[in-house]
């Protein structure tokens, strides 16, 4: 499952700012855009930006971000006079019409924080069919596709971890650990190989369950937030599993598997409510001995679904206050 980071051609209809005259709202999506009145008109068409888009200072459109010697910005959440207002908008160009991706044409790149200094990316290793053929796991935006869930619909809420994507596998006599993109060779300077040696109970059920592969975060010193754990401690928290038949467990179900096995914190489990889901983005984080603030939340249905354009019903809320702190 990949993520669509796109910079997507919008119509702009401009609202009032209610502690500002010279600024206006507009609503993209699920989000909230602070612009110059002065600078937009109703049914002018604007490229959106979301968070998390990293941009190219040297080009005119973004020049204004360039802030000194830097040559590359992050765009970021903010809130201006009041209301919050995340990523940005600029003009499209001429020619270009509603729902148009225009990450090439701005060179947009999406912010990928880097691994602590501590952690090795290690080495990549072939691996059998059943694994290798999986694509790299990559959560899209509530924001973005909140239409895709119904109100009442039963869904399941867990905290979004700061860390890096894992994968973990007992297949031909073996444990296979693998990264968001590849598998990787055995080496116990190795992050996800680490964090399997700290997890004792993950590789008992991965022996226990052939075929099954575990996904999950290893956090601690990985990132910016390390959730108690001291300097160059890992630890893992599984999300999901992957059944042998080549599909996701449904979201209880596969939580129920691993009870023996450290998980991401659940939220909530209920009916859907988007703002109950946003509202659970916020605060600090809910993992034990962590100071600081949780990332996000991640929402699936209970039972799991599929969508033609996006692919698995399985979406983030990146919290506003995760964004506004830059992490």
């Amino acid at each position: 499952m990949n993520s669509t980071h796109r910079v997507e051609v919008v119509p702009v209809k401009l609202r009032r700012h209610d502690n500002a005259d010279s600024l206006s709202v507009v609503d993209v999506f699920g989000y909230t855009v602070i612009v110059r009145t002065a600078d937009w008109k109703d049914g002018q068409l604007g490229a959106y930006l979301p968070p998390d888009s990293v941009v190219d200072v040297s080009r005119p459109e973004f020049a204004f971000l360039s802030g000194g010697m830097k040559t590359h910005s992050r765009i970021r959440a903010k809130k201006l006079r009041g209301v919050q207002s995340f990523g940005l908008l600029i003009p499209a160009p001429e020619g270009a019409t509603i729902g148009d991706d225009l990450v090439e044409h701005f060179g947009v790149t999406h912010y990928e924080p880097e691994l602590s200094s501590a952690c090795s990316g290690g080495e990549a290793e072939a691996a059998p069919a059943h694994l290798s053929r999986l694509s790299k796991f990559d959560v899209d935006a509530l924001r973005r596709y909140q239409h895709l869930f119904e109100l009442g619909e039963a869904v399941l809420v867990t905290e979004k971890i700061n860390g890096a994507n894992a994968r973990y596998c007992y297949l031909d006599g073996r444990m296979w650990c693998g990264s968001r993109t590849e598998w990787k060779r055995q080496d116990d300077k190795n992050m996800w190989w680490r964090a399997l040696v700290a997890t004792p109970t993950l590789r008992a059920w991965c022996e226990s369950n052939p075929g099954y592969i575990v996904y999950g975060e290893v956090y601690g010193d990985v990132k910016g937030f390390r959730y108690g754990l001291t300097k160059g401690q890992v630890g893992f928290a599984a999300f999901d599993v992957w059944l042998p038949e080549g599909r996701w467990a449904n979201a209880e179900a596969g939580r129920n598997m691993l009870t023996l096995v450290p998980r991401v914190p659940l939220l909530y489990h209920g009916p859907f409510d988007l703002e109950t889901v946003y509202a659970l983005a916020e605060g600090p984080s809910t993992k034990p001995h962590a100071e600081h603030v949780r990332e996000g939340c991640v929402v699936k249905p209970c039972v799991e679904r599929w969508d033609e354009h996006v692919g698995r019903v399985c979406l983030k809320a990146v919290g506003a206050g995760y964004l506004e702190k830059g992490k």
